[in-house]
């Protein structure tokens, strides 16, 4: 009974995360914004308290202006479709025909169309988002699937937690995270368990990052003996069946 209580005792140590971290001060992650790459689809939206002097700058002249009662932005434009980013790394925008924007980030671009539009409109309000930066979250997770991140930052415990948590059969130890970058792919392991997880590249995913979470080998033994179990009840199954053909084809001749 006590190599059984301190088993168990070991096994649920493994469902906490972070485990070596004892004191406070451990290092702060910093806050790398992602940029923005061709393949994106952004949504930029102008606003301004004059809807009409805004228009021009929106995708179809949709007015875009200021509610003097919530102070948030109306529009009366249909859906925005947004700004698919080019193979060259540019987009093309009202008024201002092309623009290359690859590897700036969203505040980056922001900061650039506020100051361009300045000019033409009075307390410009510039809003832009992903409409496709996502990642996807697979294996021993309760809620696998794709994520969505419309500010591009999402750390791999955001995600984690958002599918669910990991399943009680999940490796915490050992997840993996495939990433494509710079036309590679490359492949990266992350320790949920561990502090160490803060300095880890692969902390803070990126735009169409892979989350694979693997099965213990507790459960793959057990799948391999439910396998098993099934494989041979099945041919018991197929034998009785055949038998009692042969049986009723005797007994009918």
């Amino acid at each position: 009974m006590a190599f059984l209580a301190c088993n168990s005792t070991k096994n649920l140590q493994q469902l906490v995360y972070l485990q070596d971290s004892t004191t406070a001060d451990n290092l702060i992650v910093q806050n790398i914004e992602p940029t923005i790459q061709p393949g994106d689809r952004l949504s930029i939206t102008v606003s301004a308290f004059n809807p009409a002097s805004a228009a021009p700058y929106n995708i179809g002249g949709g007015l875009q202006g200021i509610d003097a009662t919530t102070g948030s932005a109306t529009s009366m434009a249909t859906v925005n479709p947004g700004y698919l980013v080019k193979p060259d790394g540019s987009i093309q925008f009202p008024q201002f025909g092309r623009l290359e924007i690859a590897g700036k980030t969203l505040q980056q671009l922001n900061t650039t169309l506020t100051g361009m539009l300045q000019k033409f409109v009075t307390d410009p309000i510039v809003t832009i988002n992903f409409l496709n930066y996502k990642v996807t979250v697979l294996g021993e997770v309760n809620r696998p699937g794709p994520i969505p991140a419309p500010d591009g930052n999402l750390t791999i415990i955001e995600a984690v937690g958002i599918a669910g948590d990991l399943t009680i059969f999940g490796k915490r130890d050992n997840i993996l995270v495939i990433r494509e970058q710079n036309g590679k792919r490359e492949f990266g392991r992350v320790n949920l368990l561990s502090k160490n997880i803060f300095n880890s590249p692969y902390y803070k995913l990126q735009q169409n990052d892979v989350v694979y979470v693997e099965m213990t080998k507790a459960k793959a033994a057990d799948s391999d003996q439910s396998t098993t179990r099934n494989i041979t009840l099945a041919t018991s199954i197929i034998t009785v069946i055949s038998t009692l053909t042969l049986v009723i084809i005797n007994l009918t001749r």
